[in-house]
């Protein structure tokens, strides 16, 4: 089966990678070469230009996967530019990035009309995805579900993916997934920082062993302190936590929906608050900033 991959970003490019090493014929653009270059020594075809990948496509249905920054994908469609121009009537577009949900259900309007089939795939598992496996949340047709649930099944770990639900609830459900992630790294970050100001002052490399086997609060979050504990300088690390939104949106569709989110609301005005230096130097937004470089590669500043 041939999949074209648009964007080779920290997550395009392992699921370039994965659906290759899972037998997948794939096609992948990029705008830049690095990236390219990467991406091409496993195997995979690799276009500079959008129109020489179009070229190359066979099959039916034709099957393409963006992964890209949620404010370009409706004009890297639809733009004078967009991919739009090569579309025919039964071709599948899969949008795997973090794009807004509300933006996914238009989105899939506007493509349905011209006979286009849509998905919207929440993409979760970080730089480790390639290894072990994303875990993918997918809006769409029930219909046209069997044509593309190989191509998640090949990224996932095996059972972790699914339709939940049609379009639009894919992403739906990978921001409010997103919002509960920003909600338990804050709680293990004010834990762990509760210890650290404590008079016992214990060691929290030993905590952290203590807790990941046993423990009710066990869990991959914990996995990843053991390695900041190994491997990261928190002290000289910078406690300002840069955020990408899915927190924000899921705080603000529970009060649409009459939800109460405290924590998860919390959480966010703690990022927010942490652009300001004063709050730079808190343990808890150390830890909350080096856990987001731990699992999605996320730059960290210094003191």
């Amino acid at each position: 089966m041939q999949i074209s991959v648009f964007g080779l970003g920290k997550m395009g490019n392992q699921i370039a990678r994965r659906l290759q090493k899972k037998g997948f014929d794939v096609l992948a653009w990029n705008r830049g070469e690095e990236a390219r270059t990467e991406v091409a020594k496993t195997g995979v075809k690799t276009f500079g230009d959008v129109e020489e990948l179009i070229k190359q496509t066979t099959g039916k249905p034709r099957v393409f996967w963006l992964m890209l920054p949620q404010a370009i994908v409706h004009d890297f469609i639809f733009g004078e530019q967009g991919l739009m121009r090569f579309l025919k009537e039964g071709d599948i577009v899969i949008d795997g990035g973090n794009s807004f949900y509300k933006e996914s259900i238009k989105l899939a309007a506007l493509l349905n009309a011209h006979g286009i089939n849509f998905f919207d795939c929440g993409t979760s598992g970080g730089v480790w995805g390639y290894d072990n496996g994303f875990a993918l949340m997918v809006g769409g047709s029930k219909e046209h579900w069997p044509s593309v649930e190989p191509i998640f099944k090949a990224l996932s770990a095996g059972e972790n993916y699914g339709l939940v639900g049609e379009n639009g609830a894919g992403h739906f459900v990978k921001m409010v997934h997103n919002g509960i992630e920003y909600g338990m790294m804050e709680a293990i970050a004010e834990g762990y920082a509760i210890m650290q100001a404590s008079h016992f002052k214990p060691d929290l490399k030993a905590v952290t062993k203590i807790y990941q086997e046993g423990s009710v609060v066990r869990s991959w979050l914990i996995d990843l302190m053991a390695n900041i504990y190994e491997h990261e300088d928190v002290e000289n690390t910078s406690g300002y936590i840069n955020q990408l939104g899915e927190g924000r949106w899921t705080a603000d569709a529970a009060k649409e929906l009459g939800v109460d989110a405290r924590v998860i609301e919390d959480s966010v005005n703690v990022r927010d608050e942490s652009s300001d230096p004063k709050n730079q130097n808190k343990y808890s937004n150390k830890i909350v900033a080096l856990l987001r470089k731990q699992f999605g590669g996320h730059s960290i500043s210094k003191k």
